[in-house]
């Protein structure tokens, strides 16, 4: 399974309902859309939970690299381009993905980088001791990047705890695409 995401910084003073309006319009698009395990669309808003700007950032999760080979180059991440401009999307593989049953009941997620540092031995890693724990958390997916030497942790959650630490990040799930046949 491979890790896609692009980031979309918007103005401060730019209405995320647009984007909310946007989402709810489209967002059935990608519903079962073949070898998407799901795709998150993701948004923070300044000010709210912490967030010091306004963007939109979608996870997706391929159970297969051709269907999304398939999606950046078949035609349907063209209108990404035609609404956003040129972006990077960044890719990574995944570590782990654990869903639980009520998953498409995720409202947020928190999102925590962690580095790998340098080591002559990877396979003793406890890379789950890296991470900071949430309880009632309706999935988490672990992915990493070589490339950059870091795993970042999604925490899928259906509301946000009182206390989350500093370095974690805040999005609002504005919806949640799945294909059922592979939860």
């Amino acid at each position: 399974m491979h890790a896609m995401q692009y980031h979309v910084d918007l103005p401060a003073d730019y209405d995320m309902d647009i984007i909310r309006r946007r989402v709810l319009d489209n967002g059935w698009k990608t519903d079962g859309l073949k070898g998407l395990l799901f795709k998150a669309y993701l948004i923070t808003e300044k000010n709210k939970y912490r967030s010091l700007n306004n963007s939109y950032c979608p996870l997706y999760i391929w159970t297969q690299s051709e269907d999304m080979t398939d999606f950046i180059f078949k035609g349907s991440f063209d209108q990404v381009l035609r609404s956003f401009g040129w972006k990077q999307i960044r890719i990574a593989i995944t570590y782990s993905v654990h869903l639980t049953n009520d998953f498409e009941r995720s409202k947020y997620v928190l999102e925590e980088y962690v580095n790998i540092h340098p080591t002559d031995c990877l396979e003793k890693l406890e890379i789950n001791h890296c991470f900071s724990h949430v309880k009632g958390n309706k999935g988490e997916v672990i992915i990493y990047n070589p490339d950059k030497w870091k795993f970042v942790k999604y925490t899928f959650l259906h509301s946000v705890p009182e206390h989350i630490e500093n370095h974690i990040r805040i999005y609002e799930i504005a919806h949640l695409s799945l294909d059922h046949s592979c939860l």
